[in-house]
């Protein structure tokens, strides 16, 4: 009498399992046009030689090291955005105080290497456009001292 029994739900089990890895497979798919819900490994690794190109050594190693990059300001001597290799607030620091932070993100996901150049691409070609897209709050570290 349990055979049967389990013999159903095992093919119940087994069908659904089928089912859930067809459905997944198709949301994960390019081929359909599905979409994944981060990044790609392949655009990350395209992204991180990128970046290893556009920076110089200087920089490429402070990011790696510190987990920052620093960018001086194009407009103004005494000012310095520190962009952080991951996701984050830009600190702006002003005569050597840290002054402001900035947030300002990309509207679809895009690798975190292409943020960080997208980022210092923009306050060296337009950095007024970039503050005026950029939302300001107070430093979060208000006594903090920009140490290259």
């Amino acid at each position: 009498m349990w055979i049967p029994i389990l013999l159903i739900a095992g093919a119940i089990g087994i069908a659904l399992g089928f089912w859930t890895l067809r459905a997944l497979a198709r949301y994960l798919s390019f081929a359909d046009g599905g979409t994944l819900p981060c990044v790609p490994i392949s655009a990350e690794l395209r992204a991180s030689g990128l970046l290893r190109d556009l920076l110089d050594e200087y920089e490429y190693a402070q990011l790696m090291q510190r987990g920052f990059l620093d960018v001086a300001s194009p407009n103004r001597a005494q000012r310095v955005y520190r962009i952080p290799r991951y996701k984050g607030l830009i600190t702006v620091f002003e005569h050597g105080r840290a002054a402001w932070d900035l947030c300002v993100e990309p509207y679809e996901p895009l690798p975190s290497s292409d943020v960080v150049l997208l980022h210092k691409l923009m306050i060296q070609a337009n950095e007024e456009d970039y503050l005026a897209h950029a939302n300001q709050f107070p430093a979060l570290l208000l006594g903090q001292r920009y140490h290259p």
